[in-house]
């Protein structure tokens, strides 16, 4: 494991790929990543169920984005959302959310999870399945 200290925060660099293998990448995330599992409906929608996902700073992954392809929509908030994945295999790898402007790997991705401690969940209230049990406290986004 590879640690970078920029402007005072430390990074962990990783790596991760799709299912068959042709998207590669390598990340640098906060030593303390911000993972959110997402119940929105757009997101149970694209996989069928919640999604683990990993904020991203600017320019902290580096892939080839021509071996992906987008899907553009908009959101409940009615603001773009940018759905990248894999030419091949469709394994989603990146979406971009207008209302943020920020891009989210996709947590699976990786191939060391064991720095993906916790996760904060959002947008359950309304959407999330009758089964799960959600006990975090509200996150302000």
């Amino acid at each position: 494991m590879r640690l970078y200290i920029m402007s005072e925060k430390i990074f962990v660099q990783k790596t991760g790929s799709c299912i068959c293998g042709k998207v590669k990448f390598t990340v640098k995330l906060d030593e303390i990543p911000r993972v959110f599992n997402c119940h929105c409906e757009d997101c149970r929608k694209k996989i069928g169920g919640i999604i683990s996902i990993i904020e991203l700073r600017e320019n902290a992954i580096d892939l080839k984005i021509d071996e992906l392809s987008v899907y553009e929509h908009n959101g409940g908030s009615n603001n773009k959302i940018k759905k990248h994945f894999c030419k091949i295999c469709a394994a989603p790898v990146l979406t971009y959310v207008q209302k943020w402007d920020k891009f989210y790997l996709y947590a699976g991705l990786l191939d060391d999870i064991s720095i993906l401690k916790k996760a904060i969940n959002i947008f359950y209230e309304d959407s999330h399945f009758p089964f799960m049990e959600i006990q975090n406290s509200k996150l302000k986004l």
